[in-house]
């Protein structure tokens, strides 16, 4: 019995030893948001290109709708959009009343002051340092968001700070789902020397990131603008896109990002500069599910469908084309393009006559479908007299 009881003691020890250590349902408790780029890892004198975005000019069309067949739209690429300007809410309203976002961030907890209200200006959120170098942050943070295509536009406070060795960033993070810290962001750096904007990445884990990787950042100066209009298209694995203020700061699509979680967003100020409270100003979020868009049911005439931006009130830019595939459908990449984008959707047949056409210019975001239809409501499509589906 002895003997037994030995065993029976030896195999409890052994089973506690194999546990893992900790309580893994606890880390669900806690979103884990991004961790603060250290400053001194970001070259004030700039890395990398910036390419101005300019639509393309692929031809002059009429924008007269001369067709007998219209478009319209059947799914919006749109998987959530907030403007961040529409109403008024108290830092207590909005902890108080649950809606999209959520809250939160290391300041709490570090007894350090934060912030955070929403008005006509925007949502804001503020963050001040418990003591100088020691970071502190607090955020707003979407829902998993099964989305490719991320953006708003983040305004800084400031353009310095009077604080040696102290930093200030203010930006949009797009992260492996909220429990692991490896994102991308755009984001301000403000110093003593001024502001610059940066895109980064990092690897990390539930705890923080472990590594971080500046892809791209403008010259810090003392005219930098405190405004930028940041969108972040990513599919999670090898793909990687940042359009800033109209230009194509960074793209790749040979990333290991190894993203194996649905996206989330965030937007958050971090310090550590513990001298004044400063609080970043958000407006403009969406985010969209993909960057193509589609355009189905094309009549079996039917050989491109065109994208056109008017210049004049009986003329438009063509900006974007592709063919219309055996299955009826034409398929555009706009992820160079900002979103939405403002124009007219067209279909031709191989001779340049217009079959089909939008009424007016239509806001266009990637992930968007139309289909075309006989005016008067009949579907269009490849059978029938002429591809009108009547035969």
């Amino acid at each position: 019995m002895k003997k037994l009881g030995l065993i029976l003691g030896t195999a409890m020890m052994m089973l506690v030893l194999l546990m893992p250590m900790g309580i893994e349902p606890a880390r669900a408790l806690t979103i884990s948001a991004p961790s603060p780029i250290p400053g001194n890892l970001i070259p004030t004198g700039g890395l990398g290109v910036s390419i101005p975005i300019t639509l393309p000019n692929l031809g002059t069309v009429s924008i007269l709708p001369l067709s007998v067949y219209s478009i319209t739209e059947t799914h919006s690429g749109i998987v959530a959009s907030d403007s961040l300007t529409n109403e008024t809410e108290s830092q207590q309203q909005l902890q108080a009343n649950k809606g999209y976002w959520t809250y939160g961030g290391d300041a709490p907890g570090e007894g350090a002051p934060y912030a955070v209200w929403r008005d006509t200006q925007g949502l804001h959120v503020g963050a001040q340092a418990p003591s100088n170098g020691t970071w502190a942050g607090y955020y707003a943070v979407t829902p998993n968001t099964p989305a490719m295509v991320f953006h708003s536009i983040v305004t800084t406070p400031e353009q310095t700070i009077p604080s040696n060795y102290n930093w200030y960033e203010n930006g949009m993070y797009v992260q492996n789902g909220p429990y692991n810290v490896s994102y991308i962001t755009c984001t301000s750096n403000t110093s003593i020397v001024g502001t610059q904007w940066v895109v980064s990445s990092a690897i990390g884990n539930a705890y923080g990131a472990t590594s971080e990787k500046v892809l791209w950042a403008s010259p810090m100066s003392l005219t930098e603008p405190r405004t930028a209009d940041c969108t972040i298209i990513t599919n999670g694995t090898n793909f990687l896109e940042v359009i800033l203020n109209n230009a194509i700061v960074f793209q790749s699509n040979t990333m290991n990002l190894g993203y194996t979680n649905p996206l989330v967003a965030f937007l958050e100020p971090q310090s550590n500069y513990a001298g004044q409270m400063l609080n970043g100003t958000f407006t403009d979020f969406f985010a969209a599910s993909d960057v193509n868009v589609k355009v189905t049911n094309n009549p079996a005439l039917a050989s491109t469908v065109d994208l056109v931006v008017p210049t004049s009130s009986s003329t438009g830019q063509v900006v974007a084309s592709a063919p219309v595939d055996s299955s009826g459908t034409a398929t555009l990449n706009i992820g160079n393009y900002p979103m939405p984008l403002d124009a007219y959707i067209k279909v031709y047949s191989s001779t340049g006559v217009e079959l089909a056409s939008t009424s007016q210019p239509v806001n266009i975001f990637g992930g968007d479908s139309y289909s075309v239809q006989l005016l008067g409501g009949i579907l269009g499509g490849s059978g029938g007299i002429l591809g009108t589906g009547l035969g």
